[in-house]
This record gives C-alpha cells, structure tokens and sequence, in this order.
C-alpha cells in the first residue's frame, strides 16, 4: 500500500512540476476592466469577445447577429454599415468609482456617432416617396436604413455610471440599469432592431402597410384605388375626389398625402409619421381608433390593428426582412 502511495505522489508531482501543468484559473477582472474590455469588443467587431460580459436580453445580440448575412438577412449591410461607422468613432475613458465598489459602479465618458436623425430622415423620405409615387420605397426598410447609415452621423458625448454585476460566476453588466449606454453603441439602430413591416390588402383595393417595433406602430401607409367607371363616377367627380383628399389628409400634421386621376382611375395614397403626428386629430378624423392603444403608453398597437382588420375582412403579411 505505501508503494503504490508512494507511486501516485511521483506522478501527481511529475505532472505538477513537469511539462503538463494543472489548467490555471481564469483571471478575475476587476469592474473597471470588464468595461473596457467590452468596448474594445465591440470596436473590433469580435461578438463572441463581448459576449461574456452581457445578458442575453442585451441588443448587441441583435446587432451582431443582424451583421451576418445568415442571420440578419438582407439587414446585414446596413447592420454592418451603422456598426462600422459607430464603432470607428468611439472614444471612452473608464474608471471605478471610489467609495461606490460594492455596486460594481464604473465611471465611463463615452464619445460615439450617432444615426437616429439620419434614420428618422430617411425612413420619412422613403414614405412620403412611395405615397407620393407608389412604388416600395417605404416597404424597403433594408435599403433605407442602409442610405442613413451612409449618411452624416452626429458625435455624442454622455457621461454614465455603469454597474458591472456578478451573474452565474461572471462579471456582465446589467442590460436594463445600463440601457443609455447600450443604446449609444447601437447608434440610433435600437428601436429597429426588432422592426417590421406589415402589408395589409382589402378586397375593396384598399392596402395599409404599417412600419413597427415590436408592438408599436411608428409609421403607416394608406393607399386606395378606386375605377370611376365601375363605380359610376365622372373624370370630374374623381378629379374633386383627389382634390378633397389632399385637402383633408394633407393639413394633418405629420401627415403627407396625394392622389391622381389617369384613365378615369382615382390613386390616392397618405402616409402617417406617429412620431409628428396628433393620435388625437387621427381618431378625430377616423384613421384610428382609440380601442387600438397599448396600454398607459398610449402607443398605436400593431396585433390590436390587425385583430381589427382581419375582422374588417383584411389580410396581411408581416416581413422582418431576416432569415426565419
């Protein structure tokens, strides 16, 4: 027994003192260095290096994987495009704050591009151009979101006190404590990263196409057709017909409209930006219904309206332009 004894010792000090060594634990970072190393990450585009220090209901997930063409479909330009730019700007410094290391409290003055007027301009233009030419400009999220990340982006500086914790053994900083900070590094992107666009058609010719994150609806567009020889109308009662439509829609504010009379056929067409818009004046008008908000927000709630136009008779298509 002492031999054999004896004999396991030797090895478990040839291995120890030898060439094969023990695997070394990991190095613990400090809260400090956590952040820095998750901005370096993102700066260099390496996901699976930031990773580690994010929960997984972060954005920089959706960001990431909307880069790759296999994930983030016909996105992923545009994707690549605002994080590029965003990423080429930053600038930070990054320092633990004294008295405040029991809530993990880092310091950080973050210098970053920012996108969110470049998109908002480009998402409008697209839907006033289709309103007003038919067409898909408005439809096309993927190619107006990539001529804004192509556009002039504004330089922000915010200072933050961000909260490294730890979870299940690692040091990840908190998504909802820290949401300002991940919202900069998606530069304007984060209201679109769960973004869609819903056609709707009705048998009359009527067709509604809906721009919405998540839940809520930001931007429609209302389009009609109407054959004046079908429906016993004159060159002249559609030419007053266009002409009353522009009148009404177009004095709304936040609202864009237009129609046209060719071949004694009626196009008409307005597009709504929820964010200029009055919810009031277009409940007034009734273009929406009050019953159609979500909750204390107030928000204009995409599943109630298309619960209300499938029972109108609608049917409608929902594209978020990524892979299934």
């Amino acid at each position: 027994m002492k031999r054999i004894l004896l004999s396991l010792i030797a090895v478990i000090l040839f291995l120890t003192l030898g060439g094969c060594q023990l695997p070394e634990r990991p190095v613990e970072l400090s809260d400090e260095e956590v952040v820095v190393a998750l901005i370096e990450a993102f700066k260099q585009g390496d996901y699976e290096g930031l990773k580690p220090y994010i929960s997984d209901d972060n954005p920089l997930h959706l960001l990431f994987s909307g880069m790759a063409e296999e994930t983030g479909g016909d996105l992923a330009p545009a994707y690549r495009a605002i994080h590029e730019k965003v990423a080429g700007s930053v600038t930070y410094t990054a320092e633990a704050v004294e008295g405040k290391e029991a809530w993990g409290t880092v310091s950080v003055t973050l210098s970053a591009a920012s996108l969110d007027t470049e998109i908002y301009n480009a998402m409008t233009q697209a839907l006033s151009e289709q309103a007003r030419d038919g067409g898909s400009a408005f439809h096309d999220m993927p190619d107006w979101l990539l001529k804004a990340a192509q556009g002039e982006a504004v330089i922000q500086e915010e200072i933050f006190e961000l909260h490294v914790g730890c979870r299940d053994g690692n040091m990840v900083m908190d998504t909802n404590t820290n949401r300002r900070f991940f919202a900069m590094l998606c530069g304007g992107l984060k209201p679109y990263l769960k973004a869609s666009i819903t056609t709707c058609t009705f048998p009359t010719g009527v067709t509604w196409q809906l721009l919405a994150q998540g839940d809520e609806i930001i931007a429609m567009l209302h389009s009609e057709i109407v054959d004046g020889a079908a429906a016993g109308y004159t060159s002249d009662d559609l030419d007053a017909t266009a002409q009353l439509f522009v009148d009404t829609y177009a004095a709304l504010d936040g609202v864009c409209a237009f129609a046209s009379v060719a071949d004694n056929v009626l196009h008409a067409s307005f597009g709504i930006d929820m964010e200029t818009a009055s919810t009031y004046a277009l409940h007034n008008m009734g273009l929406i219904s009050d019953r159609l908000t979500a909750g204390s927000n107030g928000w204009l709630s995409l599943d109630d309206t298309l619960s209300n136009f499938t029972r109108s008779g609608g049917s409608y298509e929902t594209e978020t332009f990524r892979p299934e």
